[in-house]
């Protein structure tokens, strides 16, 4: 389960609160949230500290959480590329100067154009392992903001060209100097995030939620979204609208009864805007209090109401 949407919209309160949810209703299924938001927002929504890895969530048995910095751990790995690149070309011998010197800078520069994102693409590779290892029944990602989530989607094809562009200059040096795990490391890469790019497309598998706000902005936001996911073949089956001021607030204040009718007229168009695609439609009340912790997490679940059964395509 993906959620998505532009920053503020309260896609991790939804992740973390769906997540607690489905981990105290399914107590024998192993669930596992997934954040690479360098923010380390999840740590706010269940206010405790989650880091690297962190068990039993909330007192959750079931229940892990994990928070990276994509950046920090890509950065790493670039790192060694660039180490391996001078050591590779302060070894050779015999060849043309020009050619070794225009090798070495067009490998410097592959690695210090690495396509925005590609971290965040490889750090939900490892993730798509712990499926196949069977470690876990299912995974909840809190995506970090990334305007509509569409660079982040179409990075997988971006990756794997920039992959192997850096395959073939390694490939020419192969009888030169050995350099076997830096190529294993990126045969490695590639092979995760063609993983990923086929777990994203799997409506069996995946499933992606957006979250907006009731506000029409926010409205045509998440239709570029799902006109962006469509041709990506990403399945997008539940849209999420958070912020909705109850009922009981509006009858008691001239401003809040205002504020909910222009609501109720957004979430009307979210509703004939979405009509004719298989896609469900929530609402979730504005609460009086932060969302922090599981009590105010659970809650806040709580307040899911569908406002839009399935429609048949």
């Amino acid at each position: 389960m993906i959620f998505g949407g532009k920053g503020g919209v309260g896609k991790t309160t939804a992740a973390a609160a769906y997540a607690l949810s489905l981990a105290r209703a399914q107590r024998k299924k192993k669930l596992l949230i997934f954040s690479t938001d360098p923010a380390h927002s999840l740590s706010d929504s269940f206010a405790e500290e989650i880091g690297r890895e962190k068990k039993a969530v909330a007192g959750n048995e079931n229940l892990d959480a994990m928070e990276i910095d994509p950046g920090e751990w890509f950065e790493d790995l670039k790192q060694r590329y660039r180490t391996w690149t001078d050591e590779l070309f302060a070894s050779l011998t015999g060849a043309s100067r020009m050619e070794i010197k225009f090798d070495r800078e067009a490998m410097r520069e592959l690695v210090e154009l690495t396509p925005p994102g590609i971290d965040e693409i490889a750090a939900l590779g490892a993730i798509s392992d712990l499926l196949d290892e069977q470690r876990y029944d299912s995974i909840i990602l809190d995506t970090a903001p990334t305007g509509h989530l569409i660079r982040f989607l179409e990075l997988p094809q971006v990756a794997l060209s920039w992959i192997r562009t850096f395959m073939k200059l390694l490939l020419k040096y192969q009888n030169v100097v050995k350099a076997t795990h830096v190529a294993e490391e990126l045969v490695a890469l590639s092979k995760s995030i063609k993983g990923v790019l086929a777990l994203l497309t799997d409506a069996e598998r995946c499933e992606f939620v957006g979250v907006a706000i009731p506000e029409r902005m926010s409205l045509e936001e998440t239709v570029d979204l799902a006109q962006a996911l469509d041709k990506l073949q990403v399945p997008m089956e539940k849209i999420l609208v958070n912020g909705v001021i109850p009922e009981t607030a509006a009858e008691k204040c001239e401003f809040c009864k205002s504020r909910r009718k222009m609501q109720d007229e957004v979430i009307r168009e979210f509703r004939r805007r979405f009509k004719s695609r298989s896609v469900e439609l929530f609402t979730a009340r504005q609460q009086s209090r932060e969302i922090v912790g599981s009590v105010a997490l659970l809650d806040h679940f709580q307040t899911w109401d569908r406002v839009q059964s399935r429609a048949t395509k």
